[in-house]
């Protein structure tokens, strides 16, 4: 079960490892690695529901179940970042950091980048085959 899911599990771990090596670097460039690290963990948990509802839903015979996960996903991780992209720009008030932001915005397209790999290695079918 778990082996479907290593890239993922490898990404989450690799940018947090980079974040604890890279701290005072980051820091004095601007970024606060706390942001980075609770975006890191939003983001794979996004990604892992998402993942999941949409292996679920190819296992349906209804085709318009996959379109219902994959949107569902999508809708997830847009909703739930930019509420937590809200929440820390009131919270931080005039000490937010935009390089920070622009940052996890990366990680929000590496992640959704490997969402999509990730779901397209699992179910191989093309052009309507199967």
């Amino acid at each position: 079960m778990l082996k479907p899911y290593r890239p993922l599990l490898i990404l989450f771990v690799l940018i947090n490892a980079c974040v604890l090596v890279w701290k005072s670097r980051l820091l004095s460039m601007g970024i606060k690695y706390e942001v980075i690290t609770i975006a890191n963990i939003l983001l794979f948990l996004f990604t892992l529901v998402s993942l999941l509802l949409q292996v679920k839903a190819a296992a349906n015979k209804n085709p318009n179940a996959i379109v219902r996960a994959v949107i569902a996903g999508m809708g997830l991780k847009l909703i739930g970042f930019a509420t937590a992209l809200l929440i820390y720009i009131y919270l931080a008030g005039k000490e937010k950091s935009a390089a920070s932001v622009y940052v996890c915005l990366g990680l929000y397209l590496m992640y959704m980048w490997l969402e999509v790999r990730l779901f397209l290695k699992q179910n191989p079918k093309k052009n309507g085959q199967g």
